[in-house]
């Protein structure tokens, strides 16, 4: 017995028969199996593309009607926002109308009310233009009565002069006259006392004589009689020296008496030339003080026509200016009025001009599907000849397979996602992200937020699955979604 009956128990070709008869079965047994299995997957795959039309319809449908309403909804927005621009502009337009009326009004006021204040002016400056007249009329008038008066107090000052000068000159005849009449009046006084003193002594003489007879007549003699004759003698020559000491005092009292008066009449009639210089002083100083009066009276009168031409020209000048000043308020009042009115055209709207009508959303094209390939039966095992699967036979089924499988979007939602970092925008604008996926931190991808386009016009391109989160279709974006 060799090695191989040893090993094998059988001989060896019997043993390779019947190998080749189990590889056979077996071939025969693969091949149904594969047979079957590539029926099936021909029928899964139909399944599956037919499923595929329905979706693809169906979100083609979604699509196009989701697109229509946003079309629609847009065409809405677009008419809304034009009615509310032309309401906007209608009452823009009343507004400025409106404004342009109040400036209108205001402006009238204010005019007229320039015009009273103008006229006010005016009418001030008439008032004063006349006053300045009525004063200088006035003290014209005034001047004149004080001239008048001024003419009459000379006329006073000549009229008491004249008066008072003769009054001087009777009363300095009177003061003559009286001192003529006191100096005869002292004569007779010293003629009478004279006379008297004669008379007395006359009287003595004889009363002598009478005691001289009668001690006579008494017989006396000797050194008595003669004695008393003495006496008697002594008593007449002391009645005689008493009378004409009397003579003399009166006529030294006459003497005096009358250089008296002749003092008297002197200094009165210095008096009287004193009252005439003083007369005539008082004359001259009226005379002088009615000259200085006049010229005063000149002088101010002058003065007050020197300030009544200088007012006069004043209130000319203000005239003027008040009417410049005028008519700067009209051109102000315009100038506010006309800015008020451009104020009030910058604050209405241009005419609303209605946006064009966006085009209707096109339909979907249908998507154009390849049916998967129907599998052949590959050839039957032939019993002792290889019957390895035939590699091109499986191939040929899986890109069927792959070919029939629906279309999975890839997960966008920002729930899913971590280290988010915007690096751009796209073509259209949508913003670009760098990324990672939780969970995997050392693959780093570039995409779209599902979130973002929620909000735009590619809402339609967001799918919610099953597990609550969103995927992006990026077929109808302008991002690709890439590993970076």
């Amino acid at each position: 017995m060799g090695l191989m009956d040893w090993l094998f128990g059988e001989d060896p070709s019997d043993l390779n028969e019947k190998a080749l008869k189990q590889q056979w079965h077996m071939n025969n047994e693969m091949w149904a199996y594969n047979w079957s299995t590539a029926q099936d997957n021909y029928a899964f795959a139909q399944e599956g593309l037919a499923a595929q039309k329905m979706n693809q319809s169906a979100l083609n449908a979604a699509k196009e009607q989701a697109e229509f309403n946003a079309w629609q909804n847009r065409e809405n927005m677009r008419l809304y926002e034009y009615s509310k621009e032309v309401e906007a502009y209608n009452a823009g337009v009343a507004s400025y109308e409106e404004q342009i009326d109040y400036n209108n009004i205001a402006e009238e006021i204010a005019i007229n009310d320039a015009n009273r204040a103008y006229q006010d002016q005016l009418i001030a400056f008439g008032y004063q233009n006349q006053d300045l007249l009525m004063k200088y009329y006035e003290t014209a008038e005034q001047a004149d009565l004080d001239i008048e008066g001024l003419e009459k107090k000379v006329g006073q000052a000549q009229n008491l002069a004249t008066l008072q000068i003769d009054q001087t000159g009777i009363n300095r005849d009177w003061d003559a006259a009286q001192a003529a009449l006191d100096g005869a009046g002292l004569r007779e006084g010293l003629a009478a006392t004279k006379a008297d003193m004669a008379f007395k002594s006359q009287q003595s003489r004889l009363e002598s004589i009478q005691a001289r007879g009668q001690q006579q007549n008494l017989n006396q003699s000797g050194r008595s009689a003669q004695k008393a004759i003495a006496s008697l003698l002594a008593s007449y020559g002391q009645g005689q020296a008493a009378m004409a000491d009397s003579i003399s005092r009166a006529e030294s009292k006459y003497l005096l008496d009358k250089r008296r008066i002749s003092e008297t009449l002197s200094h009165k009639d210095k008096l009287s030339n004193l009252n005439y210089r003083q007369i005539n002083n008082t004359l001259l100083n009226s005379v002088q003080d009615a000259e200085t009066a006049y010229t005063g009276i000149g002088l101010k009168f002058s003065q007050l026509k020197d300030r009544t031409e200088f007012g006069r020209e004043q209130i000319q000048q203000s005239i003027i200016s008040a009417g410049e000043q005028d008519a700067a308020d009209r051109n102000r009042i315009t100038m506010d009025k006309y800015q008020q009115d451009i104020q009030a055209a910058t604050l209405m709207t241009s005419r609303p001009t209605a946006q064009p009508a966006e085009s209707k959303p096109l339909q979907i094209p249908e998507t154009t599907y390849i049916d998967p390939q129907k599998p052949t039966p590959p050839p039957k095992p032939v019993l002792g000849a290889n019957t390895v699967p035939q590699q091109g036979v499986l191939s040929k089924v899986g890109q069927v397979m792959s070919l029939a499988a629906p279309f999975i979007p890839p997960a966008s939602d920002i729930q899913l996602k971590e280290n988010i970092t915007l690096v751009g925008k796209s073509g259209k604008g949508l913003p670009i992200y760098e990324f990672n996926y939780k969970g995997d931190r050392n693959q780093r991808y570039q995409g779209v937020m599902a979130q973002d386009l929620l909000t735009t016009n590619y809402a339609n391109s967001v799918i919610k699955g099953s597990d609550g989160f969103y995927r992006v279709d990026y077929r109808d974006l302008d991002v690709t979604f890439k590993k970076v």
